[in-house]
Formats: structure tokens, sequence, C-alpha cells
């Protein structure tokens, strides 16, 4: 009978503790995982997904970047996915590391969510993600005089997918 006190009790604790650690939103990041549960992989079987896609909770108004070296002789393709609550199209742009030369904009290309490219010489480019709009707290961090800002419930998660593969062999 000791023992299955015993065990009733560590059985009735740990229950405790999944249902604490469950509850906790901090514990579960929100959006980890979303570019690959919700942004559209491309229908082409040999491109693979790269270890440097990403996702991130994003407010409106806010910019944020991922660096990624591109290789000579392959080609890339990044899209992107975002949570319906940011809007209706997000501005991306792909910006040679060293130069700050702006190679893509998805602005001059009717706000597309993809983009394919080959690549000729390898080097480092920066992924920039910006969400149009704005939100209390975007805007208050360029203000000294501001304590706080009501939580802003427009949030959301975005995705940028990266799939990558060997450049095709072009001719006979």
């Amino acid at each position: 009978m000791k023992v299955f006190k015993q065990l009733f009790t560590v059985g009735f604790v740990l229950m405790s503790l999944v249902s604490f650690s469950q509850a906790n939103d901090y514990k579960v990041r929100k959006c980890f995982g979303y570019q690959r549960d919700s942004c559209k992989v491309s229908q082409n079987i040999y491109y693979k997904v790269h270890d440097a896609s990403r996702s991130a909770l994003f407010l409106k108004g806010q910019t944020s970047k991922t660096v990624l070296t591109i290789y000579n002789g392959r080609d890339y393709r990044v899209s992107l996915c975002w949570a319906p609550v940011l809007g209706n199209r997000i501005l991306f742009k792909i910006i040679d590391n060293e130069t700050d030369n702006v190679l893509y904009d998805n602005a001059n290309d009717e706000f597309s969510y993809d983009f394919e490219f080959t690549v000729a010489q390898s080097r480092e480019i920066e992924i920039q993600v910006t969400i149009p709009g704005s939100s209390d707290l975007t805007q208050a961090t360029n203000e000294d005089e501001l304590i706080f800002v009501e939580k802003d419930k427009e949030m959301g998660c975005v995705g940028v997918l990266i799939e990558h593969m060997i450049t095709p062999t072009k001719g006979f």
C-alpha cells in the first residue's frame, strides 16, 4: 500500500508539472517551425530545404534580417509565408552583405512571395523582411519618454523558407 501511495504522489506531481508547462506560452516557441508547416515548398524534387530557413514573431512596422552564405554552382529558392493578421503582403529584399547592393526587391516584382536564382559567385547575402504598417511597440522604441505600451495583438509568425540544389547542367 505504501508503494502505491508513493507512485500515486509521484504521478500526481508529474501530471501537475506537465499541465503547468503546457499552459506557459513561454516554454513553447509560438513560431518554431512555421516555415516548415506553412510555406509552400517547390514542386521541383531536386530542391532541398536549407538549414538557414527561419521563422519568427513579427509586429506591423518591424524589419528583421537573416544572413545566408550562397555558393557558386547552386540554385536557391527563397519563399515567405506569414500569418493573415499581418496583412496581404510583406516586403523582402536580398542584399549583398559585402557591398550593400540590393540584388532583389519584391516591391519591384508585384510583391512576390518567392524568388529563385542561380549563383554565379559565392558570397554572403542578407534576407531582409519588412512588415508594412505600424504598431505602438515599434514606435515606442523611438521615443525615450514612453515607459510602456499596450501589448500589440496584431502580431504574427513569418516564415522564410530557403531551398537549394546543385545548378543543373545546361546544353548537351
